[in-house]
Parts: C-alpha cells; sequence; structure tokens
C-alpha cells in the first residue's frame, strides 16, 4: 500500500528546442511547397502551349513526373533512414526540408528572374 501522499500533477511544458523544429520544419516545407507550385505552373503552362500548338506533351510531362518521384523517394528514404540516428520526428522533419528546399528554390529562381 502507497503511503506517501500524492501531488497533483505537474503541467508538461513542451521544450523550446521541440518547438523549434517543429517551426524550422514547416517553415521550409511551406517555403519549398510554394517554389515547387510555381515551377509546376510553368511546366502546366508550357504543356499547355505545347498542346495548342499540335505537338505531343507527354514527351515533355513523363521526366518531370519522374524527377518528382525520384525526389519523393530519396527524401522519403532519407527520413526513414534518420530514425536510425534515434532522432525525432520534428528533427527528421526540418532536415528532411532543409536537404529538399534548395532543388526547388533555385529552379524558381532561375525561371522567374532569369
Amino acid at each position: 500500500m502507497n503511503t506517501y501522499p500524492t501531488s497533483p500533477a505537474l503541467p508538461v511544458r513542451p521544450s523550446r528546442r521541440k518547438g523549434f523544429t517543429e517551426t524550422l520544419a514547416v517553415v521550409l516545407w511551406a517555403i519549398t511547397a510554394h517554389a515547387l507550385g510555381l515551377c509546376l505552373v510553368v511546366v502546366a503552362m508550357i504543356a499547355v502551349w505545347g498542346a495548342a500548338a499540335g505537338t505531343p506533351v507527354g514527351e515533355f510531362l513523363l521526366p518531370v513526373a519522374g524527377v518528382l518521384a525520384a525526389a519523393a523517394l530519396v527524401l522519403a528514404a532519407a527520413y526513414q533512414g534518420l530514425k536510425l540516428f534515434g532522432l525525432s520526428a520534428p528533427t527528421r522533419s526540418a532536415i528532411v526540408a532543409a536537404l529538399a528546399c534548395p532543388g526547388p528554390v533555385g529552379l524558381a529562381l532561375y525561371l522567374y528572374a532569369g
């Protein structure tokens, strides 16, 4: 029998580090998604113009879809591979977002500024 008095449970405060990595992951993924969306708009415009000109657009869209699928597989493998290091989910997501961000952002800057 427990003879010690029970104290009320103290509220658990989330660590500042977890909040930072969650915020960092969200910001990086938002930047990546926005840049990728801008690039896909350009791809869609080229495909529509090509279709309007009567050229087959499948030859153009297939490599784009292949690159996106390959990038998704590599990022998913990196996310799962980081489990081996015992990292938390927000930290893994922030690392993978940092790996995913430069490609679409660089391409979007090249397309719209150059």
